[in-house]
Protein backbone atom coordinates (compact mmCIF):
# COMPACT_ATOMS: atom_id res chain seq x y z
CA UNK A 1 0.00 0.00 0.00
CA UNK A 2 2.90 2.84 0.68
CA UNK A 3 4.58 1.69 -2.37
CA UNK A 4 1.20 2.58 -4.01
CA UNK A 5 0.86 6.19 -2.23
CA UNK A 6 4.65 6.87 -2.86
CA UNK A 7 4.19 7.35 -6.61
CA UNK A 8 7.02 9.32 -8.39
CA UNK A 9 6.81 12.89 -8.87
CA UNK A 10 8.15 13.06 -12.18
CA UNK A 11 5.58 11.22 -15.06
CA UNK A 12 8.27 11.71 -18.07
CA UNK A 13 11.21 12.93 -19.04
CA UNK A 14 10.95 15.64 -22.34
CA UNK A 15 14.77 16.01 -24.38
CA UNK A 16 15.96 14.88 -20.74
CA UNK A 17 13.92 17.29 -18.65
CA UNK A 18 12.04 16.13 -15.97
CA UNK A 19 7.78 16.52 -16.43
CA UNK A 20 6.08 16.48 -13.13
CA UNK A 21 2.57 15.25 -12.07
CA UNK A 22 2.39 18.22 -10.64
CA UNK A 23 2.05 20.12 -13.66
CA UNK A 24 0.00 17.50 -15.51
CA UNK A 25 -2.62 17.71 -12.81
CA UNK A 26 -1.97 21.72 -13.05
CA UNK A 27 -2.48 22.21 -16.58
CA UNK A 28 -5.59 19.60 -16.88
CA UNK A 29 -6.96 21.45 -14.11
CA UNK A 30 -6.67 25.09 -16.10
CA UNK A 31 -7.46 23.02 -19.62
CA UNK A 32 -10.73 21.84 -17.53
CA UNK A 33 -11.80 24.79 -16.07
CA UNK A 34 -11.42 26.86 -19.29
CA UNK A 35 -13.92 24.65 -21.22
CA UNK A 36 -16.30 25.18 -18.50
CA UNK A 37 -15.94 28.72 -18.25
CA UNK A 38 -16.93 28.58 -22.53
CA UNK A 39 -20.15 26.82 -21.37
CA UNK A 40 -21.19 29.21 -18.69
CA UNK A 41 -19.81 32.04 -20.63
CA UNK A 42 -22.12 31.11 -23.84
CA UNK A 43 -25.23 30.85 -21.16
CA UNK A 44 -24.53 34.23 -21.25
CA UNK A 45 -23.54 35.41 -24.24
CA UNK A 46 -20.11 36.28 -24.08
CA UNK A 47 -18.66 36.06 -27.25
CA UNK A 48 -15.74 33.59 -27.87
CA UNK A 49 -12.74 35.56 -28.71
CA UNK A 50 -13.58 37.94 -25.65
CA UNK A 51 -13.12 34.54 -23.83
CA UNK A 52 -9.54 33.60 -25.64
CA UNK A 53 -8.24 37.19 -24.85
CA UNK A 54 -9.70 36.79 -20.93
CA UNK A 55 -7.57 33.68 -20.69
CA UNK A 56 -4.81 35.12 -21.89
CA UNK A 57 -4.97 37.91 -19.07
CA UNK A 58 -6.55 35.54 -16.41
CA UNK A 59 -4.03 32.38 -16.19
CA UNK A 60 -0.67 34.15 -16.22
CA UNK A 61 -1.54 36.54 -13.73
CA UNK A 62 -3.46 33.98 -11.75
CA UNK A 63 -0.34 31.67 -12.02
CA UNK A 64 2.59 34.20 -10.97
CA UNK A 65 0.38 35.81 -8.04
CA UNK A 66 0.35 32.43 -6.76
CA UNK A 67 3.77 31.78 -6.66
CA UNK A 68 4.11 35.65 -5.59
CA UNK A 69 2.11 34.96 -2.37
CA UNK A 70 4.02 31.84 -1.91
CA UNK A 71 7.57 33.20 -2.67
CA UNK A 72 6.86 36.51 -0.75
CA UNK A 73 6.51 35.31 2.96
CA UNK A 74 9.79 32.88 2.74
CA UNK A 75 12.16 34.83 1.74
CA UNK A 76 14.98 35.07 3.62
CA UNK A 77 13.95 31.48 4.66
CA UNK A 78 13.42 28.51 1.67
CA UNK A 79 14.26 31.54 -0.76
CA UNK A 80 16.65 34.38 -1.92
CA UNK A 81 17.12 36.74 -4.50
CA UNK A 82 20.36 37.64 -3.87
CA UNK A 83 21.41 35.78 -6.76
CA UNK A 84 20.46 34.50 -10.34
CA UNK A 85 20.17 31.04 -8.76
CA UNK A 86 18.06 31.88 -6.30
CA UNK A 87 15.94 33.75 -8.59
CA UNK A 88 15.67 30.76 -10.65
CA UNK A 89 14.23 28.72 -7.45
CA UNK A 90 11.73 31.35 -6.78
CA UNK A 91 10.13 31.24 -9.83
CA UNK A 92 9.98 27.57 -10.05
CA UNK A 93 6.89 25.71 -9.52
CA UNK A 94 7.58 22.18 -10.96
CA UNK A 95 8.31 21.29 -7.19
CA UNK A 96 4.87 23.19 -6.00
CA UNK A 97 4.35 26.36 -4.27
CA UNK A 98 1.38 28.07 -4.86
CA UNK A 99 -0.49 29.61 -3.04
CA UNK A 100 -4.49 29.89 -4.28
CA UNK A 101 -5.79 32.95 -2.27
CA UNK A 102 -3.04 34.88 -4.58
CA UNK A 103 -4.19 33.55 -7.78
CA UNK A 104 -7.64 34.41 -6.63
CA UNK A 105 -5.87 38.07 -6.05
CA UNK A 106 -4.49 37.92 -9.44
CA UNK A 107 -7.38 36.15 -11.55
CA UNK A 108 -9.89 38.96 -10.17
CA UNK A 109 -6.80 41.44 -11.53
CA UNK A 110 -6.64 39.89 -14.97
CA UNK A 111 -10.36 39.81 -15.58
CA UNK A 112 -10.77 43.47 -14.20
CA UNK A 113 -7.88 44.06 -16.76
CA UNK A 114 -9.64 42.33 -19.70
CA UNK A 115 -13.23 43.98 -19.08
CA UNK A 116 -11.30 47.72 -18.58
CA UNK A 117 -9.55 46.94 -21.73
CA UNK A 118 -12.32 46.39 -23.91
CA UNK A 119 -15.52 47.60 -22.35
CA UNK A 120 -17.83 45.29 -23.49
CA UNK A 121 -19.25 42.84 -20.66
CA UNK A 122 -20.08 43.64 -17.52
CA UNK A 123 -17.34 43.02 -14.86
CA UNK A 124 -19.27 40.79 -12.46
CA UNK A 125 -21.08 39.25 -15.32
CA UNK A 126 -17.50 37.42 -16.59
CA UNK A 127 -16.50 37.06 -13.09
CA UNK A 128 -18.95 34.99 -12.34
CA UNK A 129 -18.64 32.56 -14.95
CA UNK A 130 -14.49 32.73 -13.74
CA UNK A 131 -15.14 31.84 -10.18
CA UNK A 132 -17.27 28.96 -10.81
CA UNK A 133 -14.83 27.80 -13.37
CA UNK A 134 -12.04 28.16 -10.68
CA UNK A 135 -13.47 25.93 -8.79
CA UNK A 136 -13.24 23.05 -10.87
CA UNK A 137 -9.69 24.31 -11.13
CA UNK A 138 -9.23 23.74 -8.01
CA UNK A 139 -11.04 20.36 -7.44
CA UNK A 140 -8.43 18.65 -10.22
CA UNK A 141 -5.31 20.99 -9.38
CA UNK A 142 -5.29 19.51 -5.33
CA UNK A 143 -4.83 16.32 -6.65
CA UNK A 144 -1.10 17.98 -7.67
CA UNK A 145 -1.01 18.48 -4.09
CA UNK A 146 -1.18 14.65 -3.53
CA UNK A 147 1.74 13.37 -6.16
CA UNK A 148 3.97 16.46 -4.43
CA UNK A 149 2.99 14.80 -1.08
CA UNK A 150 1.80 18.64 0.40
CA UNK A 151 -1.33 19.88 1.96
CA UNK A 152 -1.87 17.32 4.42
CA UNK A 153 -2.84 17.51 8.32
CA UNK A 154 -2.24 16.36 11.16
CA UNK A 155 -0.83 13.12 12.21
CA UNK A 156 -3.23 10.36 12.41
CA UNK A 157 -2.48 7.46 14.82
CA UNK A 158 -6.02 6.04 14.26
CA UNK A 159 -4.71 2.89 12.46
CA UNK A 160 -8.36 2.24 11.03
CA UNK A 161 -8.45 5.44 9.13
CA UNK A 162 -4.54 5.31 8.21
CA UNK A 163 -5.35 4.71 4.40
CA UNK A 164 -7.55 7.06 1.73
CA UNK A 165 -9.26 9.35 1.46
CA UNK A 166 -9.02 10.16 5.15
CA UNK A 167 -5.25 9.85 5.39
CA UNK A 168 -2.39 9.89 3.04
CA UNK A 169 1.88 8.39 4.14
CA UNK A 170 3.87 11.13 3.94
CA UNK A 171 7.70 10.32 3.48
CA UNK A 172 9.38 12.52 4.74
CA UNK A 173 7.49 12.22 8.20
CA UNK A 174 7.27 8.46 7.76
CA UNK A 175 4.01 9.03 8.85
CA UNK A 176 0.06 9.13 8.20
CA UNK A 177 -1.36 12.54 7.88
CA UNK A 178 -5.33 13.29 7.52
CA UNK A 179 -5.43 14.15 3.76
CA UNK A 180 -6.45 17.99 3.73
CA UNK A 181 -6.08 17.89 -0.28
CA UNK A 182 -8.55 15.43 -0.78
CA UNK A 183 -11.36 17.02 1.86
CA UNK A 184 -10.68 20.50 0.38
CA UNK A 185 -11.25 18.89 -3.45
CA UNK A 186 -14.78 16.91 -1.95
CA UNK A 187 -15.73 20.50 -0.56
CA UNK A 188 -15.27 22.22 -2.76
CA UNK A 189 -16.57 19.76 -5.04
CA UNK A 190 -19.99 19.99 -3.45
CA UNK A 191 -19.65 24.12 -3.87
CA UNK A 192 -19.40 23.62 -7.37
CA UNK A 193 -22.52 21.23 -7.61
CA UNK A 194 -24.71 23.93 -5.50
CA UNK A 195 -23.18 26.89 -8.11
CA UNK A 196 -24.13 25.06 -11.56
CA UNK A 197 -27.70 24.44 -10.03
CA UNK A 198 -28.02 27.74 -9.16
CA UNK A 199 -26.42 28.88 -12.59
CA UNK A 200 -28.29 26.61 -14.50
CA UNK A 201 -32.03 26.04 -13.04
CA UNK A 202 -33.42 29.09 -12.74
CA UNK A 203 -35.36 30.71 -15.68
CA UNK A 204 -34.38 34.04 -14.91
CA UNK A 205 -30.28 34.87 -14.30
CA UNK A 206 -29.26 35.42 -10.91
CA UNK A 207 -27.67 39.06 -9.96
CA UNK A 208 -24.55 40.12 -11.35
CA UNK A 209 -22.25 39.31 -8.29
CA UNK A 210 -24.11 36.60 -7.03
CA UNK A 211 -21.46 33.40 -7.85
CA UNK A 212 -18.66 35.79 -6.63
CA UNK A 213 -19.90 36.28 -3.29
CA UNK A 214 -20.60 32.78 -2.92
CA UNK A 215 -16.89 31.87 -4.29
CA UNK A 216 -15.84 34.13 -1.44
CA UNK A 217 -18.09 32.70 1.12
CA UNK A 218 -17.62 29.28 -0.21
CA UNK A 219 -13.90 29.53 -0.05
CA UNK A 220 -13.97 31.06 3.58
CA UNK A 221 -16.25 28.11 4.95
CA UNK A 222 -13.75 25.55 3.22
CA UNK A 223 -10.66 27.02 4.00
CA UNK A 224 -11.81 27.58 7.64
CA UNK A 225 -13.22 24.92 8.91
CA UNK A 226 -9.90 22.30 7.12
CA UNK A 227 -7.51 24.65 9.77
CA UNK A 228 -9.06 22.50 12.29
CA UNK A 229 -6.82 19.48 10.96
CA UNK A 230 -4.08 21.60 9.71
CA UNK A 231 -0.22 20.21 10.17
CA UNK A 232 2.53 23.01 11.69
CA UNK A 233 2.30 26.19 13.90
CA UNK A 234 -0.35 28.16 12.91
CA UNK A 235 -0.23 32.07 13.91
CA UNK A 236 -2.69 31.95 17.19
CA UNK A 237 -4.52 35.10 18.98
CA UNK A 238 -2.66 35.22 22.04
CA UNK A 239 -1.68 31.86 24.36
CA UNK A 240 -5.11 30.49 23.15
CA UNK A 241 -5.45 28.33 20.32
CA UNK A 242 -7.79 30.02 18.48
CA UNK A 243 -6.40 30.53 15.39
CA UNK A 244 -5.49 33.70 13.35
CA UNK A 245 -6.48 32.81 9.84
CA UNK A 246 -9.41 30.46 11.17
CA UNK A 247 -11.19 33.14 12.38
CA UNK A 248 -10.74 35.79 9.46
CA UNK A 249 -12.29 32.90 7.01
CA UNK A 250 -15.10 32.46 8.97
CA UNK A 251 -15.63 36.32 9.24
CA UNK A 252 -15.22 36.32 5.63
CA UNK A 253 -17.82 33.39 5.56
CA UNK A 254 -20.64 35.95 7.46
CA UNK A 255 -19.93 38.78 5.63
CA UNK A 256 -20.34 36.93 1.99
CA UNK A 257 -23.93 35.89 3.64
CA UNK A 258 -25.34 39.35 4.61
CA UNK A 259 -23.66 40.95 1.48
CA UNK A 260 -25.76 37.85 -0.36
CA UNK A 261 -29.03 38.91 1.19
CA UNK A 262 -28.32 42.47 0.44
CA UNK A 263 -27.44 41.71 -3.06
CA UNK A 264 -30.91 39.58 -3.57
CA UNK A 265 -33.24 42.41 -1.97
CA UNK A 266 -31.55 44.57 -4.30
CA UNK A 267 -29.94 46.87 -1.38
CA UNK A 268 -26.43 46.74 -3.12
CA UNK A 269 -25.26 46.76 -6.49
CA UNK A 270 -21.20 45.21 -7.44
CA UNK A 271 -21.28 46.78 -10.75
CA UNK A 272 -19.50 50.44 -10.26
CA UNK A 273 -20.85 53.69 -12.13
CA UNK A 274 -17.31 54.58 -12.93
CA UNK A 275 -17.12 51.24 -15.41
CA UNK A 276 -21.04 51.74 -16.09
CA UNK A 277 -19.88 55.36 -17.65
CA UNK A 278 -17.07 53.90 -19.73
CA UNK A 279 -19.61 50.90 -20.92
CA UNK A 280 -21.96 53.87 -21.68
CA UNK A 281 -19.86 55.64 -23.78
CA UNK A 282 -18.66 53.49 -26.03
CA UNK A 283 -22.38 52.66 -26.40
CA UNK A 284 -22.86 56.34 -27.65
CA UNK A 285 -19.67 56.18 -30.10
CA UNK A 286 -21.18 52.75 -31.64
CA UNK A 287 -24.59 54.13 -31.71
CA UNK A 288 -23.11 57.29 -33.89
CA UNK A 289 -20.81 54.90 -36.35
CA UNK A 290 -24.31 52.68 -36.62
CA UNK A 291 -26.87 55.96 -37.24
CA UNK A 292 -23.97 57.64 -39.45
CA UNK A 293 -23.21 54.30 -42.10
CA UNK A 294 -26.74 54.10 -41.69
CA UNK A 295 -27.56 57.48 -43.36
CA UNK A 296 -24.69 56.77 -45.88
CA UNK A 297 -26.47 53.25 -47.08
CA UNK A 298 -29.40 54.81 -47.35
CA UNK A 299 -28.53 57.90 -49.37
CA UNK A 300 -30.11 57.19 -52.98
CA UNK A 301 -28.35 60.35 -54.43
CA UNK A 302 -24.86 58.25 -54.39
CA UNK A 303 -23.19 58.36 -57.41
CA UNK A 304 -22.85 54.81 -58.43
CA UNK A 305 -18.86 55.04 -58.76
CA UNK A 306 -19.23 55.18 -54.64
CA UNK A 307 -21.42 52.00 -54.79
CA UNK A 308 -18.22 50.24 -53.38
CA UNK A 309 -17.60 52.67 -50.64
CA UNK A 310 -21.50 52.50 -49.84
CA UNK A 311 -21.15 48.72 -49.70
CA UNK A 312 -18.11 48.88 -46.79
CA UNK A 313 -20.48 51.34 -45.53
CA UNK A 314 -22.95 48.94 -44.97
CA UNK A 315 -20.70 46.19 -43.58
CA UNK A 316 -19.29 48.20 -41.50
CA UNK A 317 -22.71 49.11 -39.82
CA UNK A 318 -23.85 45.90 -39.50
CA UNK A 319 -20.44 44.59 -37.58
CA UNK A 320 -21.47 47.52 -35.45
CA UNK A 321 -24.87 46.41 -35.08
CA UNK A 322 -23.14 42.89 -33.57
CA UNK A 323 -20.94 45.29 -30.78
CA UNK A 324 -24.29 47.15 -30.06
CA UNK A 325 -25.91 44.19 -29.15
CA UNK A 326 -23.32 42.73 -27.33
CA UNK A 327 -22.86 45.96 -25.62
CA UNK A 328 -26.51 46.14 -24.73
CA UNK A 329 -27.24 42.90 -23.43
CA UNK A 330 -23.66 43.26 -21.03
CA UNK A 331 -24.99 47.10 -20.21
CA UNK A 332 -28.19 45.49 -19.09
CA UNK A 333 -29.67 45.46 -15.37
CA UNK A 334 -28.09 43.38 -13.29
CA UNK A 335 -30.25 40.82 -12.86
CA UNK A 336 -29.63 39.72 -16.55
CA UNK A 337 -32.91 41.60 -18.12
CA UNK A 338 -31.81 43.48 -21.37
CA UNK A 339 -33.02 47.08 -22.26
CA UNK A 340 -34.72 46.91 -25.59
CA UNK A 341 -34.77 51.05 -25.60
CA UNK A 342 -30.92 51.14 -26.02
CA UNK A 343 -31.69 49.91 -29.58
CA UNK A 344 -33.74 52.59 -30.78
Amino acid sequence: MLDFLAIDRVAFTLFGNPVYWYGIVITLGIILAFCLYLLLSYKRQVDFDFSLELFIWVIPMAVIFCRVFYVVPRLGDEYSLSSWQGFVEAIDISGGGLTIIGGIFGGALGVFFCCLRNRKYSLMRVADCVVIAVLLGQIIGRWGNFFNQELYGVEVTNEALQHLPFAVFIESTGKWHYASFFFEGTLNAVGLAIALIMYFVPKKPLKNGTFSIFYLGWYGLVRGTLEFIKAGNPVTFGNSDVKVVQVICYIVFVVCIVLQVLLQLGKINFETKWFENMCVKKLDDTCQKVRKARLLSADDATPSDNSQEQTAEEVKAVSQLVVLEEIKYSKATTDGNSDESLLK
